[in-house]
């Protein structure tokens, strides 16, 4: 599940993610998010709390098919989740266009920190 929480910053898509992810939660949430947000400022600044829950995205969502592609952004940071959110932003950070960070939840102040200084670069 993916659902939109009150922004953390003006002009930061604010989302909280739980359980698994699917085609419907980036259809229908994330993609018309960052097309409204990037059509109203031209940039996309992504701030996204999980809880232990998060699984990841279902395995038919990610086939190569086109269905869930990560869209372009200038910032991204991933706030909490289960002890592997973390270890993949990490691993797969490097190979994002856009700046990617992530903290652990007790840090949550530091990440809105982090993405609202993105937001004015």
């Amino acid at each position: 599940m993916l659902c939109k929480i009150p922004d953390i910053a003006e002009g930061v898509i604010s989302l909280f993610a739980s359980g698994r992810l699917s085609t419907s939660d980036y259809q229908q949430h994330l993609k018309p998010l960052i097309e409204s947000y990037r059509e109203q400022s031209g940039k996309v600044c992504l701030y996204i709390e999980a809880d232990v829950l998060l699984e990841g995205w279902e395995s038919q969502s990610l086939t190569g098919s086109g269905e869930v592609q990560l869209p372009n952004f200038d910032g991204l940071v991933l706030v909490g989740g289960p002890d592997w959110f973390g270890n993949a932003v990490r691993l797969m950070g490097p190979f994002m266009q856009g700046e990617v960070a992530w903290y652990p939840l007790e840090e949550k102040a530091l990440a809105r920190d982090w993405i609202a200084t993105n937001l004015e670069k």
